[in-house]
């Protein structure tokens, strides 16, 4: 029957956000009662070694909710090309018109709105899915009610979504909240990107939202102006639905920072002087149909489901409740540490990754290696593990690696990580002990040094073709690690991570990508009169 169409990404988008996103879409649920019913999330550009917005507030979601959520996640990557355009880093009318694309065809009708409302039939124990049922084909907008910040932070429990729809009943009346502001046509109400009601037959043949809106604002009502001149008049059933919205205006957004400081579309182009109801122009490539756009679901395959998963099959429970390290600077140049420990910190980087991520490994233990290559498996990576031939002591068989020429793989690799630790058996065991490296480990972390500098003076180069997007470096046994730690820290943009932690992700700063590589010279010397 309906596909409710909302977008976000995984920020802080105005005020308290995951409690305003949690309520609504746990109210969408409640009122949303026919079998095909569905909730499209559009997750639009959040960071890769993020989870997608509707992932990291799961946990209060209802069932209901989590059920018939659909979360199409759209990679940094596909923004690039956009990004020098607009100030903004969500679009909205390409994310709507991604969900158009993918909606249920099933379902008769689409209702854009966003992820702040709140929608309640004026009979109890009616629904919104039997209201819209029984609507002749038109293109409806209703008015949008205020809800003062305080009442919905303070008086709503995310998970019950009967019991605020029932507060708001209450609340109306004792406070007199329901104010429908009028607009001329074609907005009709103020704010009528809160409740638009179309046909999907119809989103199709208008080729959806105006793809070149990318400053913010207006959308909506380009909208309205070309359905109105498609069906002729706006309608409304203001007397059966009230929509509410989470007022969350005390921090200023991206787009509605006051007069001065707003971007916005611009007003006689996009409302007042529309003629045609359609687009010809992105008449073939509106919703972006043959890009990959992941579709991400919260029905168990997680990445919190895959990360244990994959843990879990390369890491047995300890046997002791806790055991100690030295982060004292005297210590600073031992490299051992405990894999099972560390594991599960660089996984951390890697899980919400794209699963046909390219990941190139240069290290110096083979069992650091070999585990990771059970978690890559198990955590469904279908990319290859890229480990450099020049590391010929990483002699690990298995099916998700592949072996190259270190600068060869360089130019495939989406991530790239660098593993630095002593693998003398009688000291990787993780105990510090005030070890030494052997000749062996020298040698080894000396190829690794130089890989991750040369990484970092080729970054902008090397990137795999058609990738704009800046590539990941992590380090593994980074922390407290003398000179390898100086050099990951400077050229980096990273964050502090404790050394319990013992890995440290980050981006090459442009700056000093082209310090390293005319230094590189210099370091290749070092290493032929050192050995």
């Amino acid at each position: 029957m309906l596909s409710v169409i909302v977008y976000g990404r995984n920020d802080s988008h105005g005020y308290n956000l995951h409690k305003r996103v949690a309520i609504s879409i746990n109210a969408f649920a409640e009122v949303m009662t026919d079998p095909a019913d569905e909730i499209l999330f559009v997750d639009y550009n959040t960071p890769e070694d993020l989870p997608t917005f509707p992932e990291a507030i799961q946990d209060t979601l209802t069932d209901r909710a989590k059920a018939m959520l659909r979360i199409l996640r759209v990679r940094p990557e596909l923004h690039e090309p956009l990004r020098s355009k607009t100030h903004l880093v969500a679009l909205e009318s390409q994310s709507r018109n991604i969900a158009i694309r993918r909606s249920n065809p099933a379902n008769r009708w689409l209702l854009f709105t966003n992820t702040d409302m709140l929608f309640v039939p004026t009979e109890p124990g009616q629904s919104l899915s039997s209201i819209v049922a029984g609507l002749p084909d038109a293109y409806y907008c209703l008015p949008r009610f205020e809800l003062p910040e305080l009442l919905w932070e303070g008086g709503f429990d995310r998970r019950d979504p009967a019991g605020n729809i029932a507060k708001l009943r209450g609340w109306a009346r004792d406070y007199h909240l329901n104010e429908a502001v009028r607009q001329p046509d074609p907005m009709h109400w103020d704010a009528p990107g809160d409740f638009q009601l179309v046909l999907r037959e119809d989103a199709f043949a208008i080729h959806g939202f105006d793809e070149t809106m990318i400053l913010g604002w207006h959308c909506d009502s380009n909208l309205g102006a070309r359905l109105k001149l498609l069906r002729g008049s706006i309608q409304t059933f203001a007397d059966r639905l009230h929509c509410y919205h989470c007022d969350h205006t005390r921090v200023a957004a991206a787009n509605n920072k006051g007069n001065r400081g707003t971007v916005m579309n611009d007003h006689n182009k996009y409302i007042w002087r529309v003629k045609s109801a359609t687009l010809p122009a992105q008449a073939k490539d509106w919703g972006w149909p043959d890009k990959p756009v992941e579709e991400v679901s919260l029905a168990g395959n997680t990445p919190h489901a895959r990360y244990v998963s994959g843990l879990s099959a390369a890491i047995s429970p300890a046997t002791a409740d806790s055991y100690e390290n030295d982060a004292d600077v005297p210590n600073w140049g031992d490299l051992t540490y405990s894999i099972d420990h560390v594991l599960p910190f660089a996984c951390d980087q890697l899980v919400t990754l794209p699963r046909e991520t390219q990941l190139l490994v240069s290290g110096c233990r083979p069992e650091f290696l070999q585990r990771l290559a059970t978690v890559w498996e198990a955590m469904g990576f279908t990319g290859k593990l890229l480990v450099p031939s020049e590391n010929a002591w990483l002699a690990v068989e298995h099916a998700a690696i592949e072996r190259g020429r270190f600068r060869t793989l360089l130019k495939r690799a989406h991530t790239l990580m660098f593993e630095f630790g002593f693998a003398s058996q009688a000291y990787a065991d993780g105990s510090r002990k005030g070890a030494k490296p052997s000749r062996d480990d020298r040698r080894r972390l000396y190829r690794v040094e130089m890989h991750m500098r040369q990484a970092i003076g080729e970054e902008e180069r090397t990137r795999p073709a058609g990738r704009r997007q800046p590539r990941r470096l992590i380090g593994i046994n980074i922390v407290h690690a003398r000179r390898y730690t100086h050099i990951f820290d400077e050229n980096l943009s990273t964050t502090i991570t404790p050394f319990c932690a013992h890995v440290r992700g980050g981006y090459v700063r442009s700056d000093m990508a082209k310090k390293m590589r005319r230094m590189m010279p210099l370091h290749r010397l070092r290493g032929r009169v050192i050995g």
